[in-house]
């Protein structure tokens, strides 16, 4: 490791650990357990001062390329990395592969945005979101150790928080969701479709009651991304067809995204992606946006 590494690994366990997460006992295992997890999984280490490296470039604009360079080097390198035991997840590699996961995430999340790319000529934007739903294989396949080994907090804390969220599915539907619910009634004639539509709405009102009941302050990660986890296989083929309908919902959870935007590596990205579904639709849908481009404060 040379002193560039050093000194990138520094930043992460003095400054970046704080930045994932607003609760202290999370923010102990980002700042020990995880760089711990790296020193026996070399892409976990590159992908930690990947995105220390990003978050330099952000506190620091005078040295921004420079930073975003380096971030690139260690990702990309990463990337190469894992790519080679990803198709045989185990207990052996399984907590590494997780903590790359959810760092890769992160850093997609992170990294310089193209304005009005956003999903028009490739899939770059949407990787983050490939990402993520693919920690939910890792936990599949990986032994239960994971979840009672060091990381176990990160496991608890999420599932009481899960646990919470389901109590709020008796909340009503709020006006602005039922609105969008006549739309796709009105404009969706396929019953599958337009059911599993509506299954990814009622999800989503539940994170929009958790929001309003434990207030924006003491929003975590987990209690705006779950939306991600729990919407259907079906909900994301849609997405990657780019199906209007599809890409109206999503643009309304970009109003949850916005309640993430106390972490520098989330700043912008729910204006960024909603401009960029803006941009793909055609007339009639973009009317549809109306509620959600006013909550992120978006104007074409």
């Amino acid at each position: 490791m040379g002193m560039a590494e050093m000194a990138l690994l520094h930043h992460f366990s003095t400054s970046t650990c704080y930045t994932v997460t607003r609760n202290p006992i999370l923010q102990t295992i980002w700042q020990i357990r995880i760089p711990q997890v790296s020193f026996s999984s070399p892409f976990v280490f590159r992908a930690i001062i990947a995105l220390s490296a990003l978050h330099l470039a952000h506190i620091k604009p005078e040295f921004h390329d420079h930073y975003v360079s380096q971030a690139e080097l260690h990702h990309n390198t990463a990337l190469q990395m894992v790519s080679a035991i990803l198709p045989d997840v185990n207990k052996e590699n399984s907590q590494s592969i997780f903590v790359f996961s959810i760092l890769t995430c992160i850093i997609s999340c992170a990294k310089p945005r193209i304005k009005h790319d956003f999903w028009a000529n490739n899939d770059r934007d949407i990787e983050w979101l490939n990402l993520f739903r693919g920690t939910i294989h890792i936990l599949a396949l990986a032994d239960r150790s994971l979840k009672t080994g060091p990381l176990a907090p990160m496991f608890t804390i999420g599932h009481r928080r899960k646990l919470a969220r389901d109590a709020r599915s008796a909340t009503a539907t709020p006006p602005f969701l039922l609105v969008l619910k006549q739309l796709l009634q009105d404009t969706v004639h396929d019953p599958s479709e337009l059911q599993c539509y509506h299954h990814s709405i009622d999800d989503m009102a539940m994170s929009f009651a958790t929001v309003d009941e434990i207030g924006s302050h003491k929003c975590e990660t987990a209690d705006i991304f779950i939306w991600l986890l729990r919407v259907s296989d079906q909900y994301l083929g849609y997405i990657q067809q780019r199906a209007p309908e599809a890409m109206v919902i999503f643009a309304y959870f970009c109003v949850l995204m916005k309640e993430m935007e106390w972490a520098w590596w989330m700043q912008g990205f729910s204006v960024h992606t909603i401009s960029g579904i803006y941009y793909i639709l055609g007339e009639e849908h973009r009317c549809w946006l109306q509620w959600p481009m006013q909550q992120v404060g978006w104007v074409p």
